[in-house]
This record gives structure tokens, sequence and C-alpha cells, in this order.
């Protein structure tokens, strides 16, 4: 992004990651072992990698509205 920048690059659209560990093929191919698997069925695990994906992103958005000062970066939350 900062090498979109300062290309003048303006406008950003940012998306984190859904819950993976939903998708129906991990669900199909590696089945939830019952501790490993949530109220809905999804993996567990999964979800969790998933969850600290958009943490560390959320955090990385917010030092670079900082740095690029005239930027809009739009974060959409998808999970």
């Amino acid at each position: 992004m900062t090498k979109l920048y300062k290309e003048e690059a303006r406008i950003f659209w940012i998306h984190n990651t859904g819950p993976i560990g939903c998708l129906p093929f991990f669900v199909d191919e590696y089945p939830p072992q019952p501790e490993n698997a949530d109220q809905n069925g999804c993996i567990k695990s999964y979800n969790e990698v998933a969850q600290e994906f958009n943490k560390q992103l959320t955090d990385r958005v917010s030092q670079l509205r900082t740095q690029l000062d005239d930027a809009r970066l739009i974060y959409v939350d998808i999970y």
C-alpha cells in the first residue's frame, strides 16, 4: 500500500477474511472432532486463526491511517 501511495493512490478497499473453518470444503474434507467444533459445526481452530489474522490486519490498518495522511482506507469486515 505504501508503494501505491507513493504513486498517488489514495483510496484503498481492505477486507478481512471470513470464518474459514465454516467453508464447506474444510468441513467436508477435514470434519472437526467434537473438541474442535463450534456450535455451528465449524472447525473452531481454523476460525481462531482467521480471527487472529483479522485482529492483526485491523491493527495494521490503524497504523497505516496514521502514516498515510490523506489516504482513505476502507476496512470491510466480512467475518
